[in-house]
């Protein structure tokens, strides 16, 4: 019985803190997100304007 109701206790005690870590976790998201497609605008900028460095140097 005792080890019946420890189980149960540890159960309800992880899925609590796995529950309390969801907001943390869906707010740090939205930042991490926005991370990423900054560093991909930078890359689109730096491929823009090595593809136009290249095309100048083509010409000459």
């Amino acid at each position: 019985m005792n080890q019946l109701l420890f189980a149960t206790g540890l159960f309800t005690v992880s899925l609590r803190g796995r529950l309390l870590w969801l907001p943390l976790l869906a707010a740090e998201a939205k930042p991490r997100a926005a991370r990423k497609l900054a560093r991909k605008r930078v890359v689109v900028r730096l491929e823009a304007r090595h593809a136009l460095e290249t095309a100048a140097l083509a010409a000459d």
